[in-house]
């Protein structure tokens, strides 16, 4: 991870490139941390590469490519709309590193939350290289994030089990946690007080929590 000495003391705008890379809602979740810290909101920008014809190479379609990103914006808006944070949001055509850089400087950015590398292969490396020219020249620090090789952001059990705990009180009950366990696609968290039982859901991915009172 990578912010310049110039941070400064509270961010206002935050800045998040995204590719969709597995493991980019690890990035997300940094910026949204940072944005709930400081209330600030969430900018999330996705640049198809140019060459902007019909078919670009490999074959794939230039509307693949918007359907895309498309998709790659609207799961870090989801995250970040789920988390209470502000959020904007830019389909953006060009050259990744100049047009990232351009949109942070004309849009006033505090900060850069980014991935240190893309998709594997040829991707990985471009992106890679895009983390690096913006940490040499944005005009705002940049803070550069390992991506895992896993879009899950919930670590493990005792991860699920704080969140859960938090669920529960947010919506005012008093129970204790009796069970956590990893179904196929959500963190099922169960509890239990003198007077009611309750089953947490817990997305991997999201965090977003889920509080059922069972009959």
């Amino acid at each position: 991870m990578y912010v310049g000495d110039d941070s400064p003391s509270v961010y206002e705008r935050i800045l998040v490139p995204t590719d969709g890379s597995v493991g980019s809602a690890h990035v997300a979740m940094q910026a949204i941390d940072l944005a709930e810290q400081y209330d600030a909101a969430i900018h999330v920008v996705h640049v198809i590469e140019e060459p902007a014809s019909s078919l670009v190479s490999g074959g794939e379609s230039r509307d693949k490519l918007e359907e895309r990103g498309e998709q790659a914006i609207e799961r870090v808006e989801t995250m970040a709309r789920i988390h209470g944070i502000d959020v904007e949001t830019e389909l953006l055509e060009g050259s990744p590193a100049d047009t990232i850089l351009n949109y942070a400087e004309e849009a006033d950015m505090d900060l850069v939350v980014t991935g240190t590398h893309g998709r594997s292969g040829v991707k990985r490396h471009i992106i890679g290289s895009v983390a690096e020219r913006l940490v040499r020249h944005a005009t705002c620090p940049v803070m550069t994030v390992r991506l895992p090789g896993s879009d899950e952001t919930v670590d493990g059990k005792e991860h699920a089990r704080e969140l859960a705990e938090e669920a529960i009180a947010d919506e005012g009950h008093d129970a204790a946690i009796t069970g956590v366990d990893r179904q196929v696609s959500v963190w099922v968290v169960e509890a239990e007080s003198d007077t009611e039982s309750l089953v947490v859901y817990v997305d991997p991915v999201t965090q977003r929590t889920s509080v059922v009172v069972r009959d």
